[in-house]
């Protein structure tokens, strides 16, 4: 009994197709220590940021070396941690970091980026004028 033609290739597309299916599939963004290091920073237990950025530093490294994308956050997250270790440059260096990889993103970090100025600008007002401590 002979299987016609277009029923043999038929049943070769659906092998080829199957067997494609099962193929691993090469993952979009390098997560790492991304997450973690999100609930860390939201927990708030007094780690240390600079250990935090630390392990997402070797993050960026490793996802350079696989070719994958950071995902979305991880920037933003990164210039967050800078801030809280008083690293304002490199804070700011993230966030348009994260404005380049995302620029749906654009709008929310320019509100954060305006909201480290503002709180820079307090700060400045709060500290004491040696001036009028002295009384001059």
């Amino acid at each position: 009994m002979a299987i016609p033609r277009l029923t043999r290739a038929g049943l070769a597309c659906a092998l080829v197709l199957g067997l494609s299916a099962c193929a691993q599939q090469k993952p979009l963004y390098s997560w790492q220590s991304y997450q973690p290091s999100v609930y860390a920073y939201l927990k708030d237990d007094g780690a240390d940021p600079t250990a935090q950025l630390a392990a997402m530093e070797k993050n960026v490294e490793t996802a350079r070396s696989a070719e994958l994308a950071l995902p979305p956050g991880f920037r933003a997250h990164m210039a967050l941690l800078y801030l809280k270790a008083g690293q304002d440059d490199k804070a700011v260096e993230q966030f348009n970091g994260e404005k380049n990889a995302f620029p749906e993103s654009a709008p929310f970090m320019d509100f954060l980026m305006s909201k480290k100025d503002a709180s820079a600008a307090g700060l400045a007002k709060s500290a004491p004028d040696t001036n009028t401590a002295k009384g001059k």
